[in-house]
């Protein structure tokens, strides 16, 4: 297994606690004017300051594993919510840190790796337990065909440029809960492919 540019450290944070903080953070969706349920994103301090504790000890790792990254702060973290989402994908393609213009991609925010962190189970059949479950909200990633599902309590940690576009699929049943992680090194920070070749055949022991 080569070294791979996506960090993954499953059962990051125990499922009791993930459901704990799905309930204490989730609001009720609105819809817009054609009544379709609409996702939303908000900060929350006290779920953040527990989330964050459990991070912490992850930063050395994050230095080790990406070269020359050297851990400067997190934005505050952001709690997503993804209702079903008949068909659409929950959230179009974006990369973290740039948007394109001019047919080039400029970098607009000072962001250099981006985590998730999963608060739902994905769930593939029937019957479905829709406060800790859902069927859909896979995390693709265009550029390199492959995706990860939703794992409950598991966090994945992989540069914010534009080589790391990515989007969240269709949520069929229940609701998406998750967290994301935006954090900024110090000084200049620049992901060099030639340090993680392969692919997610030779990342990953499995596919995710």
């Amino acid at each position: 297994m080569t070294k791979s540019p996506f960090l993954v450290f499953q059962h990051f944070i125990e499922p009791e606690v993930c459901d704990q903080l799905a309930l204490d953070v989730r609001v009720e969706p609105l819809k817009n004017d054609d009544e379709v349920l609409q996702a939303t994103e908000r900060f929350q301090t006290d779920a953040e300051i527990k989330i964050f504790e459990f991070f912490k000890p992850l930063i050395p790792k994050l230095e080790e594993h990406f070269n020359g990254f050297k851990y400067r702060g997190t934005e505050h973290l952001v709690f997503q919510q993804f209702p079903v989402s008949n068909g659409n994908a929950a959230e179009e393609p974006h990369c973290e840190n740039a948007v394109f213009k001019r047919k080039r991609w400029v970098k607009v925010r000072d962001r250099d790796l981006t985590g998730i962190l999963w608060l739902k189970d994905f769930h593939e059949a029937p019957p479905f337990d829709v406060k800790t479950q859902v069927l859909g909200g896979k995390l693709e990633f265009p550029v390199y065909n492959f995706g990860f599902q939703p794992q409950k309590g598991t966090i994945i940690i992989y540069p914010a440029c534009e080589r790391f576009i990515s989007l969240t699929s269709s949520v069929l049943v229940g609701e998406l809960q998750c967290v994301r992680f935006h954090i900024c090194a110090e000084g200049v920070w620049l992901y060099n492919p030639e340090d993680y070749p392969g692919d997610f055949r030779s990342w990953f022991e499995q596919v995710v």
